[in-house]
């Protein structure tokens, strides 16, 4: 976790880092930039580059410690449903969030279609907020796909 320079969120927890190219939407990839110089500081979670690293144990537990209500950008560092991200690990991290309901978690992802593949498998309970990125005219599609996942509260990432 860490705090956020983000306006619209005050922490940031990454049970994954690293992504691969999924769309044309990924050139401007800020997550690829700051793993670059995460890295070059010898940071342990970026030690494989951008190549997707699940952390299983200890940023499982980081929730649990926090002591007040935050709003946390989850995997802000990755896609939370990336390929790679399997959905018993996700489970896991929906479990987190299910039992920490004082926190308000942010998910944001470009693969839509794995967002409503998986959707019905996961407990989408009130504090988690589901967005998409639309980055172009071809991206609109995925607001439709956003409306049919599980989470009562979703919201649009416009980005460039």
């Amino acid at each position: 976790m860490g705090k956020s320079t983000i306006e619209w969120t005050e922490e940031t927890w990454n049970p994954t880092t690293g992504c691969t190219k999924f769309s044309k939407e990924c050139d401007n990839c800020y997550a690829k930039t700051m793993t670059k110089r995460l890295q070059a500081t010898k940071q342990e979670r970026y030690k494989a580059g951008f190549d997707v690293f699940l952390l299983y144990s200890s940023a499982l537990q980081e929730p649990y410690k926090w002591k007040n209500p935050t709003v946390v950008f989850t995997n802000s560092m990755s896609d939370f449903f990336h390929k790679d991200c399997s959905l018993e690990f996700l489970k896991k991290i929906f479990e987190v969030m299910n039992n920490t309901p004082q926190h308000t978690y942010q998910i944001l992802t470009k693969r839509d279609a794995n967002l409503v593949k998986l959707s019905n498998e996961l407990e989408w309970t009130d504090n988690i907020l589901m967005g998409v990125s639309v980055g172009s005219v071809a991206s609109v599609r995925k607001i439709d796909n956003l409306r049919k996942c599980g989470a009562k509260f979703k919201f649009l990432s416009f980005e460039p």
